[in-house]
């Protein structure tokens, strides 16, 4: 049961060693909802006394900047999650791997996805 303990303590501390990634990418994304907040706030004229100044070109073309730019920045918050749930994923795959392997040595060196079926989607014309 020891080693069960040991192999949860080390996957926790591979978790937690990703920690300050995932804090920096969830800095990230607030910046990104931030910039995609103000660039969706519709464009607002003035009045300059008694007359209306509608918004000008400079306004909308740097509102059609900040939107290109948050949907930049999305794409590389989005590829960082995904890097980073890979690691994840990798670091419980191994210590499922390893749990399995004390339970069972004549398993050593089996995947764990082996004896498993593979789920497949039957190809559809269009």
């Amino acid at each position: 049961m020891n080693s069960n303990n040991d192999m949860m303590y080390e996957y926790l501390m591979q978790m937690g060693a990703m920690r300050p990634e995932e804090d920096q990418m969830l800095r990230k994304q607030a910046m990104v909802d931030a910039l995609r907040q103000q660039a969706m706030d519709p464009m607002k004229g003035q009045m300059a006394g008694r007359v209306y100044v509608a918004p000008g070109v400079g306004e909308a073309i740097a509102k059609m900047g900040t939107a290109y730019m948050t949907g930049q920045q999305q794409q590389g918050v989005d590829a960082s999650m995904a890097k980073m749930n890979v690691k994840r994923e990798e670091e419980l795959r191994k210590m499922r791997e390893r749990m399995l392997q004390r339970r069972n040595p004549a398993a050593a060196g089996t995947p764990i996805s082996a004896g498993v079926p593979e789920f497949t989607l039957p190809e559809t014309e269009g």
